[in-house]
């Protein structure tokens, strides 16, 4: 069946004639979670100030906090707070501390405008497979995706547990494996240099967004196929990948 992009950017049926000789080839799109689907920052910067604060230690400065997401958490707090830090304590006191920071709609991740309606699309496109990679922890993307009602958008959802922090490449090869999609037919969508070079050494296209936590230099330098400035952007890329079958 061939699927054109509409003027509502809505991925769509059309041209059912054709659908006995032109077929394409079934893509895996794994997302990064914070700074690519969602805006996270008052999430990251408010918890940092309380775990900090309650273990005695000076704050990290948001730049300083920004500029680490996307790796696991016990990497950036040995990164914030040194190695001397109780790091596996303070580990648990986010996961505590988060469910209570979401319920505060002053705290709660926020997704990006149109990228909601962007993730709705791809999952009822018959040749798109969508899937996650986070430097969350199972315990605590799981509550997020089901207040945002996007739980069941995801084939596969790759967490900070199940694999080692990025830029190491298993938590994609461990999602190519769930969904038995080779690499050539995957992309990445990433806001993080540490994004990039996961779908590098994975041997995964990828595509960096500049709304996130590092610039749009820095995803290209890091490997990035392209890199969007915008939502509508990022449809279009990947709009060429499913519908035209076209590479980056």
């Amino acid at each position: 069946m061939k699927w054109s992009f509409s003027a509502s950017n809505t991925f769509i049926a059309a041209d059912k004639a054709r659908n006995k000789c032109t077929r394409h080839t079934v893509k895996l799109i794994i997302f990064d979670f914070d700074g690519t689907l969602v805006d996270s920052r008052s999430l990251i910067w408010e918890s940092h100030r309380i775990v900090f604060s309650d273990f005695r230690l000076p704050p990290p400065s948001p730049v300083e906090s920004l500029a680490l997401v996307g790796k696991t958490l016990d990497l950036i707090l040995t990164q914030l707070a040194g190695p001397a830090a109780p790091i596996r304590d303070m580990v648990k006191a986010y996961d505590l501390l988060l469910p209570q920071l979401r319920a505060d709609p002053a705290f709660a991740e926020k997704p990006f405008d149109g990228i909601s309606d962007l993730l709705h699309d791809l999952s009822s496109s018959p040749n798109a497979v969508l899937g996650m990679a986070t430097g969350h922890t199972s315990l605590t993307v799981a509550p997020a995706l089901a207040a945002l009602q996007w739980h069941g958008l995801f084939r596969t959802i790759q967490a900070a547990d199940m694999a080692p922090s990025k830029p190491h490449p298993a938590m994609l090869l461990q999602a190519l494996e769930a969904t038995g999609i080779e690499p050539e037919n995957a992309i990445f969508v990433g806001d993080t240099t540490y994004d990039m070079e996961m779908a590098h050494s994975a041997r995964v296209q990828s595509i960096g967004v500049d709304w996130g936590y590092h610039g749009a230099g820095l995803l290209s330098a890091a490997g990035a196929h392209r890199v969007a400035t915008t939502v509508e952007e990022l449809k279009g890329y990947l709009r060429l990948a499913l519908i035209e079958g076209t590479d980056f």
